[in-house]
């Protein structure tokens, strides 16, 4: 019986341990949404982490996952790129930081997205000089998934198209 009782005991705190360890691994890789002003906004309460349809600087890090793993460039190519990916990286984390500030979410995300548009025109000319226009075609078409995939994962959290949140269910 206390074989039993010690052996249940143990995989509960394993199972306690195990809870902990996970989710602050996870919270490392994942923004500080309290830094993002959380309960502003009409965006479900959820303030900063609304404030744009998609975040650039993920986007610039995706984009060098991607031109780093699946477009598999040279060395040379990507020691070339770096210095590009990470100026642009800075823009937007300095632009978005600047807008987070200001505490207006609205008045934020048009003006990120008009500086996006421009920060991203400047990282698109400046990776045409340094990449091939066939990996620039890769590298287009793996951004231009991952951008879609964000959008539906956005469009099902907030219930549009029958999700799992909202929607119509599957006609019931």
């Amino acid at each position: 019986m206390k074989q039993k009782l010690f052996t249940i005991g143990t995989i509960a705190v394993i199972a306690i341990v195990g809870l902990f360890v996970f989710e602050h691994a996870t919270s490392a890789q994942r923004p500080d949404r309290n830094a993002q002003g959380r309960n502003q906004g009409r965006d479900g309460g959820r303030g900063g982490a609304g404030m744009m349809n998609i975040n650039p600087v993920s986007l610039v890090d995706n984009s060098w996952v991607d031109l780093t793993f699946s477009v598999k460039v040279d060395d040379a190519t990507l020691v070339k790129a770096r210095p590009i990916y990470q100026a642009s990286r800075d823009k937007f984390e300095a632009k978005m930081k600047e807008l987070q500030a200001s505490g207006d979410m609205r008045a934020a995300r048009t003006e990120m997205q008009s500086y996006a548009a421009t920060v991203g025109k400047e990282f698109q000319t400046a990776l045409k000089e340094v990449l091939t226009a066939e990996q620039m075609t890769q590298l287009n078409a793996l951004t231009k998934k991952r951008q879609e995939a964000q959008a539906n994962r956005m469009n099902r959290w907030r219930g549009e198209g029958g999700g799992r949140r909202g929607g119509d269910g599957g006609g019931r």
